[in-house]
């Protein structure tokens, strides 16, 4: 099946043989996996979603379980970094301008 399908793009087979359609299945099996692991805090905020119910109990615990592992590893240093940059730029003030809290 894999030789009748047409691409605009040759990609030639790999030493072991993996064709073209068998690199690009590699490749973006490796991206999810490292994307699922670097964004383990958004899938902990998209479990905190879930209607609370005893199916949703475990994904809840198991997001939360893998996104504190991750942080206890450093793996979010770099998205928590940015996301204090972010809180900074957000509390920033003109020099006249006047807390948004205290109007």
């Amino acid at each position: 099946m894999a030789e009748d399908f047409s691409s605009p793009v040759d990609i030639e087979s790999d030493e072991q043989g993996l064709s073209g359609l068998g690199l690009l299945g590699v490749a973006m099996g490796i991206a999810l996996f490292v994307l699922a692991l670097l964004n383990t805090h958004a899938l902990a905020a998209w479990a905190d979603g879930l209607a609370p119910s005893p199916r949703s109990a475990p994904i809840v615990a198991a997001a939360h379980g893998l996104a504190d592992t991750t942080a206890a590893r450093g793996l979010d240093g770099p998205r928590a970094a940015l996301h204090a940059e972010w809180d900074q730029v957000k509390a920033a003030r003109w020099a006249n301008q006047q807390d948004p809290d205290q109007r």
